[in-house]
């Protein structure tokens, strides 16, 4: 029983925040690779950055991760864009579409 009081607790904790521990961490960390790739010289977050790209602050709320997953490796391919793939390991890019998913 008190197993189940336990686990009933901390889903009922992950969902009152809104994201798992981590999640959160993952979102760090693809905030930090956003950085990294300047992504902010050319798109903005939040009223911060560039302008040359559209506005991410949304993103989470327009697009699904799967198609993120798929922007990165071809955005000419899949969105028309004028941006280079986004290189980066699997992690780095699994972490960047969490953060991108978070913006809404």
């Amino acid at each position: 029983m008190k197993g189940i009081v336990t686990t009933a607790l901390v889903i009922f904790g992950i969902v009152l925040m809104g994201q798992s521990p981590l999640n959160a961490s993952n979102i760090e960390a693809g905030k930090a690779f956003f950085g990294k790739k300047r992504c902010g010289f050319c798109h903005m977050i939040e009223g911060k950055g560039g302008k040359m790209a559209i506005d991410l602050s949304k993103l989470g709320s327009q697009r699904d991760r799967e198609w993120l997953m798929k922007f990165f490796e071809n955005p000419k391919k899949v969105a028309n864009a004028k941006m280079p793939p986004v290189m980066g390991s699997a992690e780095e890019l699994s972490a960047l579409a969490d953060y991108l998913m978070s913006q809404k």
